[in-house]
């Protein structure tokens, strides 16, 4: 029960700080050239193939787009991962893994102290 309202408030929190409300919004090492590059080199399509099936690419299409948000966490970690759309569960597996394993970012800050801060990113997958 306590989890439960653990996430309503931490919801809560989120939205109730807006980016415009962000002092120094979270930012990867190396800024976002950096962060492309690195989704880019550790985004593995062979493990989404090698997840997926012939259904999937029916189901799903060749060409995936997904949307994702994930919250920057006060200690600089990503976590809250929301991966929205019809995409297959090899492509989130794929998304989640990259996420989690991700170097370190500066959080963002609001008077001084370090908050949570979401990012939205859309990734697109293209399976020949």
């Amino acid at each position: 029960m306590k989890k439960i309202y653990f996430l309503i408030f931490l919801m809560f929190f989120l939205h109730a700080i807006n980016a415009q409300d962000i002092s120094i919004p979270a930012k990867f090492p190396g800024g976002d050239s950096a962060w492309s590059q690195y989704l880019d080199t550790s985004l593995n399509k062979q493990n989404i193939i090698s997840q997926s099936n012939k259904k999937d690419i029916e189901r799903f299409g060749k060409t995936q787009r997904v949307e994702y948000n994930f919250g920057i966490m006060t200690d600089g970690s990503i976590g809250l991962i929301t991966i929205q759309g019809q995409v297959s569960q090899a492509v989130r597996n794929e998304i989640q893994r990259v996420l989690r394993n991700s170097p370190k970012w500066t959080p963002a800050s609001f008077n001084g102290k370090p908050v949570v801060f979401r990012k939205k990113q859309i990734s697109t997958f293209t399976f020949d």
